[in-house]
């Protein structure tokens, strides 16, 4: 077992590997589940509710627009910190985040493979 699969073993991961390479390996977490959305009746049904009124739809959208702010803000600081220990082509180019991505997912192979070399060393 590798350091990867090892990490990546558990209740509440699903992973698998790939017999290719170990740059194929998938891990998942099991999807959250889904809030249900508020459905509105009538009033003129028995215990039905009315829509809210226009400014608290806008007071909701505004609070929602800024937890999302606040979410991609940490995405993309979470972005900035990883481009800045993975290694880079070139510092002239930024790295978009698929290219962060897949830059991590290699290097990260590529030290796992070292660290397997390294072990495989201490044993013979």
């Amino acid at each position: 077992m590798t350091f990867y699969e090892s990490s990546c073993s558990g209740p509440e991961y699903n992973c698998s590997s790939s017999a290719n390479s170990s740059t194929n390996n998938v891990c998942t977490t099991p999807p959250s589940p889904r809030k249900r959305r508020r459905s509105y009746r009538g009033s003129n049904t028995a215990g039905g509710e009315l829509p809210p009124s226009p400014s608290v739809l806008k007071r909701r959208r505004l609070a929602a627009n800024a937890r999302e702010r606040r979410r991609m803000n940490g995405l993309n600081d979470a972005f900035d910190k990883l481009r800045k220990v993975v290694p880079a082509l070139g510092a002239d180019h930024k790295l978009s985040k698929f290219e962060t991505l897949q830059m991590a997912q290699t290097y990260i192979a590529a030290l796992c493979d070292l660290l397997e070399q390294h072990h495989r060393g201490e044993n013979t």
